[in-house]
Order: C-alpha cells, then sequence, then structure tokens
C-alpha cells in the first residue's frame, strides 16, 4: 500500500528518495553508465569503467547532499569526476560531450525518482512539489558541479596539448583511425620507423590512478621498456592513449614471448600484446590485436600480467558478442553454468579432466587431489550435462573456456 503523504514537502519526502538511492546504488550506477553509452556513440567500451567510477561517485554526493539538507551549491566534484574530465583531454574528447553525458545521466536520474515518488505518494499536488524540489536540487547540483569540471578540463588540455605527447598521440590516432598519412614525415616525427616488422602491446591497471596519474604513467613507461628489452626490440615507441599506454616495438624475428616472464611487473600493472606486422597496416593490426587481448585479459580471473593475442586468439573470436557467447555457455553447461563454489569446482576438474585426455590419473596429479575425487566430480558433471564428456565435446570445452570469461547467473536466493 502507498505511504500516505504529509502535509508539506520535506525531509520525510527525501528520505525516501535518499533511502532509495542509497539501496540501490550500484543498480543506478550501471543502469546511468549503460544509458550514457548508449546515448554518445562517441565513448568506447573502454571508457565504461571510468564512466561507472564517476557516476557511482556523483550519485554518492547526491545522497549525501540530501540526507544532509545541505544546498547544491556546496557540492564539490568528486575525485572520480575529476579523472573522468582528464580522461576526455587525453582521448581528445570534446568538453560539449562530457556535458551531454551529464545531462543524460540528469534525465534518466528525474526519471527514476519520478517513478519513486509517484509510489510513494498518493497526493498528486504534493507528488508535483516533491519531485519539484528534487528536480531542482539535482540541476543546480549539475551546474554547480559542470562548472568546476570546465575549469578542470580547460587547465587540463592547455597543459596536454603543449605536451609532446598530445602531439605523438595525435599522429599515432590518425593513424589507427585510419587516416591516410605522409609515413616518412610521421616517422620522423615519432622517432619510429613506420615502415618495418611491428609488434604492439598495451600496458594498463584496473586501479585508480593516485593524485595527477603521472607516477603511474612513469610505471608503465618502465615496464614498456623491460617488455622492449626482453622481446630484443630494436626501437620503441610509446604513446599514452587514455587509460592504457600504447606501445610499439620493432622486431626482425618472431618474438620470443617466453623471455617476458623473467620482466618484473608491478602488481597494479597488465600488458597484452598483438603479433608480429608488417608496415602502416602491421602497426595498426597489431595494436587492434593487443587491445582484443586486453578485453580478454580484463574478463579472465586470475589471468597473469602477460596476455598474448595468440593465447587468447579463440577466447577473442568467441566473446565478440558476449550475449550470444553467454547463452551458448548456458546452453552448453546448463547447471554447471551457475557461480557458485560446486559449479566453479566441477567446471574446473572437467577442463583439466579433457586436457588430460580424460585420464583420471593425470587429472588427479595435475589437481593435486586423488583420483577418485576427480573421477566423482567428473560423474556428477555428466549428470548435470545430461549426457557424457564423449559427447560435443568440442562444444563442451569451448564452453568451459567461455565460462571463465564471462558473467554467469548466481544461484538463486
Amino acid at each position: 500500500m502507498p505511504a500516505t503523504a504529509s502535509a508539506s514537502p520535506g525531509p520525510a519526502d527525501f528520505a525516501a528518495i535518499v533511502t532509495a538511492t542509497s539501496g540501490e546504488l550500484e543498480e543506478l550506477t550501471e543502469l546511468l553508465s549503460d544509458t550514457i553509452h548508449e546515448h554518445l556513440a562517441e565513448l568506447d567500451d573502454d571508457m565504461r569503467v571510468m564512466t561507472a567510477d564517476s557516476v557511482r561517485a556523483n550519485l554518492a554526493s547526491i545522497v549525501t547532499m540530501l540526507r544532509e539538507r545541505r544546498a547544491p551549491t556546496e557540492a564539490v566534484a568528486p575525485e572520480a569526476a575529476l579523472a573522468y574530465v582528464r580522461e576526455y583531454v587525453q582521448r581528445g574528447l570534446e568538453l560539449n560531450l562530457l556535458h551531454r553525458a551529464y545531462r543524460v545521466a540528469q534525465a534518466a536520474l528525474s526519471r527514476l525518482v519520478l517513478d519513486r515518488v509517484r509510489a510513494t505518494t498518493e497526493n498528486p499536488d504534493r507528488l508535483v512539489e516533491t519531485f519539484g524540489v528534487f528536480n531542482d536540487f539535482l540541476f543546480a547540483w549539475v551546474e554547480e558541479i559542470e562548472r568546476q569540471l570546465l575549469d578542470v578540463y580547460l587547465r587540463e588540455r592547455e597543459q596536454w596539448v603543449r605536451s609532446a605527447a598530445a602531439i605523438r598521440a595525435a599522429e599515432v590516432r590518425a593513424l589507427l583511425d585510419g587516416a591516410r598519412a605522409d609515413v616518412p614525415g610521421i616517422s620522423r616525427r615519432l622517432g619510429y620507423e613506420l615502415e618495418r616488422e611491428h609488434v604492439a602491446f598495451v600496458v594498463w591497471t584496473d586501479e585508480e590512478p593516485a593524485g595527477d596519474g603521472h607516477a603511474a604513467l612513469r610505471d608503465m613507461e618502465r615496464l614498456a621498456a623491460g617488455v622492449s628489452d626482453a622481446l630484443g626490440a630494436h626501437a620503441l615507441l610509446t604513446v599514452p592513449l587514455g587509460r592504457h599506454l600504447g606501445c610499439w616495438v620493432g622486431l626482425q624475428d618472431e618474438p620470443d614471448c617466453e623471455r617476458l616472464a623473467g620482466v618484473p611487473c608491478p602488481p597494479q600493472l597488465r600488458y597484452a600484446l598483438g603479433t608480429r606486422a608488417a608496415g602502416v597496416e602491421g602497426f595498426c593490426l597489431s595494436h587492434r590485436e593487443a587491445m582484443l587481448a586486453r578485453s580478454v585479459a580484463r574478463r579472465a580471473r586470475g589471468r597473469g600480467a602477460a596476455t598474448t593475442f595468440s593465447a587468447v586468439a579463440l577466447d577473442v573470436l568467441a566473446t565478440h558478442d558476449a550475449d550470444e557467447a553467454l547463452r551458448f555457455v548456458e546452453r552448453e553447461l546448463g547447471p554447471l553454468a551457475a557461480d557458485d563454489d560446486a559449479a566453479r569446482r566441477m567446471s574446473a576438474t572437467l577442463r583439466v579432466f579433457l586436457d588430460e585426455g580424460s585420464s583420471y590419473v593425470r587429472a588427479a596429479r595435475r589437481l593435486g587431489v586423488h583420483e577418485n575425487t576427480v573421477a566423482y566430480r567428473v560423474h556428477r558433471a555428466e549428470e548435470l550435462l545430461g549426457h557424457p564428456t564423449t559427447e560435443r565435446q568440442l562444444e563442451l570445452r569451448v564452453a568451459l573456456r567461455l565460462a571463465r570469461l564471462l558473467p554467469r547467473p548466481r544461484p538463486a536466493a
């Protein structure tokens, strides 16, 4: 039964909004982030993490200020929102795109709150007045935050445009976007010969950089130099491209990726490599492969510091359509696709069992358990699959591999 409205709008109305928003912060963050990316085609998937970080921090600010009944003019842009602005600058995104992102999120949040107020307020006059007060607050809050972000954007952009890194990044982005180029001229300006054999790799961190991010960039560049040395490269080009460092090395021979195991890598950093390719087309292709390998590495649980495209090419192909890949996993694995300890344990055992040629003894040795334990888990998995592991084995092996990369349904509460 809907709650009965009190005589005048005030703390009781906002308490309901604050309580609802506080309890649904992650859901709202995901919804608003998705809405922003649906409306702004200029934002690629690589921006989604930072969009979500900014949205989450902004929602927390709004909830806190509503709870404390503070004026929207007292708003202070959260650090995640400032980092989001810096990302726009480093990616060469225009300021009006940032304004659109905030306006899209503002409109979506207003609609959600209106629905919430409608569900809890019987009196139509009270509904209009309460929602009007909230909407006025939200509009003023966004205006104040945008004013602060404008100053940060202009200051950061001025520094960025003046830097040599910006010049290199602009040249490289034009190449990656397929622009026709004066190859000898760009090679001279980059200090890196484009008409050669390349291997591209990208270095990144999934952690939020502290401060202005310069320390994190220095760590990335040191790691890039270590990777270059391990590969026996004749030249190294590094270019900051948003949250990751784009890197290219010139090689005469196929890279020996086993030597990468000896490269010291800070725990917060990871890197992904493309394959060796020639010329400007190879420069772009190897980078595209490195970025695809990175997307797989970010999905995978427990993957090491380095990921090579050649090792995950099947994963890249199979997860190109993530929704269809997830449906494939669910169809092939059935209950084994569940995200619980028992299903994960059986799936892991089944993967090793198949990798070891369906040998209980070798699988047990590799897993460090008794072979009877392996046999029990495999037989139980077959019961859940509804068929023996000798049937549809190719589909089963691919589904088990993809299950580690894709979000799986949670068990029913």
